[in-house]
C-alpha cells in the first residue's frame, strides 16, 4: 500500500513539474509513476509528449508502438504524424478520435489545422467556424482563421479578425501570442515601425527579427543551442560545429522545401549528410529550421531526431502540395 502511495505522489510531482515546463523533472517523476497500473497510461502519455516537445521523434514513435491502443495515444500518433509531415496518416488518426464524444472538438481543431497544411483553406475555415460556436475553442479557432488569412495574404482580413478578439479572455501566455500575431499583421500592412516601441523590440526576439535581419543577431540566438548542458534534455549542437556554415546550408535546403505550418512559425525538418548534434545519448544529423510564417526568414534552428517514418508521404518536397497551397491562397 505504501508503494502505491509513493507512486501516486510521484505522478502528482510529475504533474507539478509539467505545469511549469520542467520536463526534465517531469520525466523523472513520470518514469517512477508509470510503474503503478493506475497511473501507467497517463504517465506514458506525458513521457511521450515530452519526447515530442523536445524533438526526439524517433523515441516518441518507439514508445507509441509499445503503448496501449487507447484513444489518448491515437491523439499522440496524430500529432507525431503531423510533425513528421505524414498528413494523411495524421488525418486518419484524428478521424478515428472523432468517434469519441469527449475528443470530437479537439480532433476537429486538429483536422482543421491539417487542412491548413494541405492548402484546403475553404474546408479548414468551415471547421473553424463550427468551433467558434464552442466557447472552449473559440480563441483557438480565431487564431487559426487569422493564420488562413495570412496564408491567403489578406492582411486586412487578418487585422479585422484579430481586432474582434476580446483580450480580457486571454491568459498571459495567449496575450503574448496575440501580440506576436498582431505585430506581424501590422508589420506587413506597413503600420508597425521599429520606433513605435523600442522596448518591445529589444526584449522580444520574434518581433525584433521583423526589423533586424542581420545574421549576427540570428547566429547569436542559434548558438544558445550549442549549450552542452542541454544535451540530455532538449539536445544541442556539437561543441565545435561551424554554425555559420550550417546556417548557409540550411538556407539552401529550405529554399525548395514545403514548410510544416505551426502557428506563427513555419518548420522545416530534414536530414543532413553529417552529424550535427545530440539528443540525449544519441548522435543526430537531423535539423529543424524555423522561419517566420509564410516566409523563408530563419528565426532559429536546432537538432532533432527524426524517426524512420519521417516524411514517408513525400510532402516536404512535393510539387503537388506547393501548388495546392498556392491555389488555396488565391481567393
Amino acid at each position: 500500500m505504501a508503494i502505491n502511495t509513493d507512486l501516486s505522489q510521484a505522478y502528482y510531482n510529475g504533474q507539478r513539474c509539467w505545469a511549469v515546463n520542467d520536463y526534465n523533472g517531469a520525466r523523472y517523476w513520470y518514469q517512477i509513476s508509470a510503474r503503478d497500473f493506475n497511473f501507467r497510461d497517463n504517465s506514458l502519455f506525458k513521457l511521450i509528449s515530452i519526447e515530442i516537445r523536445e524533438g526526439n521523434y524517433s523515441l516518441a514513435r518507439q514508445m507509441l508502438k509499445q503503448s496501449a491502443n487507447s484513444i489518448q495515444f491515437q491523439q499522440l500518433y496524430g500529432l507525431l504524424e503531423n510533425i513528421e509531415f505524414n498528413i494523411e496518416r495524421s488525418k486518419k488518426y484524428y478521424a478515428e478520435c472523432m468517434k469519441y464524444p469527449d475528443f470530437q472538438y479537439k480532433s476537429l481543431l486538429a483536422l482543421a489545422k491539417l487542412n491548413i497544411q494541405t492548402g484546403d483553406y475553404i474546408v479548414a475555415r468551415k471547421m473553424l467556424e463550427t468551433l467558434q460556436l464552442n466557447s472552449d475553442f473559440y480563441i483557438q479557432a480565431m487564431f487559426n482563421l487569422i493564420f488562413i488569412s495570412i496564408y491567403e495574404h489578406d492582411f486586412y482580413m487578418a487585422k479585422k479578425l484579430i481586432s474582434e478578439i476580446d483580450t480580457s479572455r486571454l491568459t498571459p501566455k495567449l496575450i503574448k501570442h496575440y501580440n506576436h500575431i498582431y505585430a506581424y499583421i501590422r508589420y506587413f500592412l506597413g503600420e508597425l515601425k521599429a520606433s513605435d516601441d523600442i522596448y518591445i523590440f529589444e526584449k522580444d526576439y520574434m518581433i525584433y527579427r521583423l526589423f533586424n535581419h542581420s545574421d549576427k543577431v540570428l547566429l547569436n540566438h542559434i548558438r544558445c543551442h550549442c549549450n552542452q548542458k542541454l544535451r540530455n534534455t532538449v539536445g544541442c549542437f556539437l561543441p565545435h560545429i561551424d554554425i555559420k556554415k550550417l546556417l548557409y546550408e540550411a538556407r539552401d535546403r529550405i529554399e525548395d522545401m514545403n514548410a510544416n505550418h505551426f502557428e506563427l512559425s513555419d518548420m522545416y525538418r530534414f536530414r543532413l549528410d553529417s552529424l550535427i548534434g545530440y539528443k540525449g545519448d544519441l548522435d543526430t544529423s537531423d535539423l529543424c529550421v524555423a522561419t517566420l510564417i509564410d516566409t523563408k526568414d530563419i528565426i532559429t534552428m536546432y537538432p532533432v531526431l527524426l524517426s524512420e517514418e519521417f516524411d514517408i508521404e513525400g510532402l516536404a518536397t512535393s510539387e503537388e502540395l506547393r501548388l495546392r497551397r498556392l491555389q488555396g491562397s488565391i481567393k
